[in-house]
């Protein structure tokens, strides 16, 4: 047995101290141990050895050497994109797929004009809404399963002009916050939805000032266009007026 060319060998691929102190522990107990059983720890020596490697620190593995002698640390990182960095890929695909963008552009106009946001911005509420940021976020693999489709614009200021003259006189301010925290409900079609709301809602809800009052208190209820009540379940539980009766306030004495 020759522990110094053992410890020799361990020293040599040992990435610190610390291995280094654990394979002189080794050596050292491995001479004081009679020969009969000096097999079996030739066998587990390595294996401890291993062990003392794989639980060193391995910041030497993520090192180079930066040519002066000195080990620099190199981490990997990435800047995440942010909304407006998806528009560039949103337009090309967009090109790709109708050869043109004039619709999107004509919407984004008309979209900005008559809700008093930026030509950024007005993209961006549309991207949102017509599904074409859930696609540049996908990844390819799922891009397959979005279905994003190209805005009207006569659709979007037929809505928006609804939104303010129609029953709910939404001023200008309400349609751009509206806009702003639900841009899939407000931007597509939303007299359509109303109509849907009102002939889905609860009889006690069916009155335009009613609705008009709820709305107010929560945007969110132009899209429960469902009533599971007496019909059974349709498992559309956040768009279903059984949900959310349960968390609407009182009707106001109007």
């Amino acid at each position: 047995w020759q522990p110094s060319l053992w410890q020799q060998q361990t020293r040599s691929h040992s990435p610190n101290h610390s291995s280094d102190k654990t394979s002189i522990i080794l050596t050292k107990t491995m001479v004081s141990i009679p020969t009969g059983i000096g097999f079996i720890w030739c066998c587990v020596a390595p294996l401890l050895q291993t062990v003392a490697f794989n639980n060193a620190p391995q910041s030497r593995s993520m090192s180079r050497n930066n040519g002066r002698g000195n080990s620099v640390v190199v981490f990997g990182s990435s800047t995440p994109k942010t909304d407006a960095d998806l528009l560039p890929e949103i337009r090309d695909e967009i090109m790709e797929r109708e050869g043109q963008l004039q619709q999107w552009e004509k919407s984004i106009r008309v979209l900005s004009d008559l809700s008093g946001s930026s030509n950024e911005e007005a993209e961006l509420y549309l991207a949102d809404a017509f599904r074409w940021k859930a696609w540049a976020s996908a990844s390819d693999m799922m891009r397959r399963y979005q279905k994003p489709v190209l805005p009207e614009a006569e659709k979007i200021r037929e809505g928006l002009t609804w939104l303010k003259e129609g029953p709910l006189e939404m001023s200008d301010h309400q349609v751009l916050s509206n806009i702003q925290q639900h841009p899939g409900i407000y931007l597509r079609e939303p007299d359509v939805l109303y109509r849907k709301v009102k002939g889905s809602a609860p009889r006690k809800y069916r009155d335009d000032t009613v609705l008009k009052h709820l709305i107010q208190d929560d945007p969110n209820i132009l899209q429960v266009t469902y009533n599971c009540d007496g019909e059974g379940c349709q498992s559309e539980c956040g768009s279903c007026w059984v949900t959310y009766a349960n968390r609407l306030p009182s009707i106001p004495d109007l």
